[in-house]
């Protein structure tokens, strides 16, 4: 018993530091004509990695294309990038990452130099590229410009199409930022501990005495 109200303890203290993960979305700033319409950018993180303000990756998704997930990161839980085209009902040079996602066809690359600014904003650089369609966007600030897109489709960034480049838009999160937490103290599991013993022991002499002979 003792052990078990320890652990309670424990994940009390642990979960309440805990929050959703960290959705970051394209904003347009400025289109321009060397670009498809409707570019679409949404990036998760999950809260322990924004919490540090800084992230550094480069890896290769190996999920599907090996049958088993040989990744060593869990910073970046998901990147979908797509053009919506002029109608907004497209998704022209699809790149579509989930964390250890073993369903996925292919293998994915990415590396990325990202600053999480507290006001929500993101700044750095960023490169995808699955096979069949790639990117890479620098910042100044917080300001993201497209360096250069690529895709094997006809449409969108394709082989029919010069490469893109030029459009200018920032990623940002509307959400409040994780912030990193100090493990908890050994006297703070021992007083969630002593008040989980006291009410243990109270239920089971009230038991007790209901129990106990008139």
């Amino acid at each position: 018993m003792l052990r078990k109200i320890l652990c309670l303890a424990a994940t009390a203290l642990f979960t309440q530091a805990a929050s959703a993960n960290v959705v970051y979305s394209w904003q347009q700033v400025q289109h321009v004509s060397t670009m498809p319409d409707g570019l679409h950018l949404e990036m998760t993180f999950s809260d322990a990695a924004v919490a540090k303000r800084n992230l550094t990756l480069a890896f290769t998704n190996l999920c599907a294309s090996a049958g088993y997930c040989e990744e060593q990161q869990d910073s970046l839980l998901s990147l979908r990038y797509w053009y919506a085209g002029p109608d907004g009902d497209k998704t022209w040079n699809l790149i579509d990452y989930k964390y250890r996602d073993e369903m996925l066809p292919g293998w994915q690359q990415f590396s990325m130099t990202l600053r999480f600014l507290e006001d929500g904003h993101l700044a750095g650089s960023i490169m995808a590229n699955d096979g069949f369609s790639d990117f890479t966007m620098q910042s100044d600030g917080s300001m993201f410009t497209m360096v250069e897109a690529h895709s094997d489709e006809a449409e969108g960034c394709g082989f029919a199409y010069r490469p893109c480049s030029g459009e200018l838009g920032r990623m940002f999160s509307t959400g409040p930022l994780p912030q990193e937490q100090p493990l908890p103290e050994p006297g703070s599991l021992a007083i969630l501990a002593a008040g989980g013993l006291a009410g243990w022991f109270a239920r089971r002499r009230g038991a007790t005495m209901k129990r106990a002979p008139r």
